[in-house]
C-alpha cells in the first residue's frame, strides 16, 4: 500500500506542481524543430481576437443600419398616410362642393 501511495505522489498531477514546458510533448509538421519567429507569434496570439472583434463590428454595424433602415421606412410610411388622408379630406370637400353647387 506504501509503495502505491509514493508512486502517486510522484506523479506531477497529484503533487499540484505545473509542468515545464520540457515536459510536454512538442507536436510539429517537420521532425526538425525549428525557432519561432517574433512575427510568427505575434500573429498566432492576435489574429483571433481582432478577427473575434472585427467579426462583431461588423455585425453590430449591420444590426445599426437595419434599424436605422426600418426607421426611416416607418417615417416615409406614416408621411405618406399623413399625405393620402389629407388628399383624400381635400377630394371629399371638393366633391361636397361640387355636389353642393349642382343643388343650387
Amino acid at each position: 500500500m506504501s509503495s502505491l501511495r509514493t508512486t502517486l505522489l510522484r506523479l506531477p498531477i497529484l503533487r499540484r506542481q505545473p509542468l515545464n514546458p520540457s515536459q510536454l510533448r512538442q507536436y510539429s509538421s517537420s521532425s526538425s524543430q525549428k525557432p519561432t519567429s517574433q512575427t510568427g507569434v505575434f500573429y498566432k496570439a492576435w489574429t483571433r481576437p481582432v478577427a473575434k472583434t472585427a467579426l462583431l463590428a461588423v455585425f453590430v454595424y449591420q444590426l445599426a443600419y437595419w434599424g436605422w433602415s426600418k426607421m426611416e421606412v416607418d417615417e416615409i410610411k406614416e408621411q405618406k398616410k399623413a399625405e393620402i388622408t389629407r388628399l383624400e379630406a381635400q377630394v371629399k370637400k371638393l366633391q361636397d362642393d361640387k355636389a353642393a353647387a349642382g343643388k343650387r
